[in-house]
């Protein structure tokens, strides 16, 4: 959603997605403006006879639409790409292909890709092993993005801390490899601050609250993703406490290629970041310029790094501003939808 209403502000966009058939929600839940058409496909979500059908819906729906560009990110949908002789195809992925999609888009990359997107250096690299004929395509490593702040998002006030201490917060899922026990370690260490996480589902928020009786950390659920920006900017620290494993819903293990959602919105409040020192991670954060990397699950580095920003408020002004000056210059959806379609 947030890349089509970037790609929209040059261009006429429809999205063509699965899912009920209510786009005035996806608009309202998403935050965006409504500049770009949805055409919504609802079928069984049953995994093979979904895409199948997907596939049916998108290539009469390309017919009718007679675009100049197909943008996707659907692996199963670059059969359908196959048909379209005369279309400029871009394909964008997040991690590496495995069996039957890694013959379909090395096939693709020699034979019909106009240009394929990769979120991270890293992937690039691991990509090249699966896929050798990635070297006669267009490669644009385009890491993800956000939107920058707005004046109501800086003025808004979702929690009321209800206290005088420094509020770290953290926004995003718990699962696996996520680093909720350095937060919950780090609660133990520094009473004197207060932890804030932000979404995860019930039965993960109640697994994590079984593992502490602190008084100074706080879950505060699951928010819908138009209040992400107003309650980021609430908090004075940002927490990214990756482990060595970084694990998708699926069970997925992105830690070598992933590109955080979450790093960009962080970026785009101006506030200071303390991340885990990843390697893929540095081909964005740099320590000390425009954050603190420590190492994963490091006690003693990260309430080190706390305490440094906790008594230091120009220090705090300095690496989250030099955060903010980066994003801006490079990490928008805005600049990210530039990147793709004029490279």
């Amino acid at each position: 959603m947030k890349m089509c209403n970037a790609l929209s502000s040059n261009n006429d966009v429809t999205l063509l997605t699965r899912g009920k058939k209510n786009s005035e929600s996806d608009f309202s839940y998403y935050g965006v403006n409504k500049t770009f058409k949805i055409k919504k496909f609802n079928f069984l979500n049953i995994r093979i006879l979904s895409s199948l059908f997907f596939s049916f819906f998108s290539f009469f729906q390309i017919i009718k639409i007679k675009p100049q560009i197909i943008f996707t990110r659907n692996r199963f949908s670059l059969l359908v790409c196959l048909l379209f002789k005369k279309n400029k195809i871009i394909f964008e992925d997040h991690s590496p292909p495995t069996g039957f999609y890694r013959y379909l888009i090395n096939y693709m990359l020699k034979k019909k890709l106009t240009k394929i997107v990769l979120i991270s250096n890293e992937l690039k690299k691991i990509y090249s092993k699966s896929c050798p004929n990635i070297d006669h395509c267009n490669v644009i490593v385009a890491h993800d993005g956000a939107d920058p702040m707005k004046i109501k998002d800086i003025e808004s006030q979702i929690i009321n801390f209800k206290n005088n201490k420094i509020n770290c917060g953290y926004i995003g899922h718990l699962y696996k490899g996520r680093g909720i026990n350095t937060i919950i370690n780090l609660s133990n260490e520094i009473r004197d601050i207060s932890f804030h996480i932000v979404g995860g589902n019930e039965s993960d928020i109640n697994y994590w609250k079984s593992k502490t009786k602190n008084n100074n950390i706080f879950f505060h659920g699951y928010f819908e993703n138009k209040f992400i920006p107003p309650l980021i900017n609430q908090f004075d620290i940002l927490l990214a406490p990756y482990q060595e494993k970084v694990f998708l819903q699926n069970n997925l293990n992105t830690v070598k290629w992933m590109s955080p959602l979450k790093i960009f919105e962080y970026m785009s409040s101006g506030k200071p970041i303390i991340s885990s020192n990843l390697l893929v991670l540095r081909e964005v954060l740099v320590n000390e310029k425009n954050a603190f990397l420590v190492e994963p699950g490091n006690i003693i580095e990260w309430s080190e790094a706390l305490h440094r920003l906790k008594k230091d408020k120009a220090l705090r002004s300095k690496i989250g501003n030099q955060a903010k000056r980066d994003f801006l210059s490079k990490y928008t959806w805005a600049k990210r939808a530039q990147l793709i379609i004029e490279s």
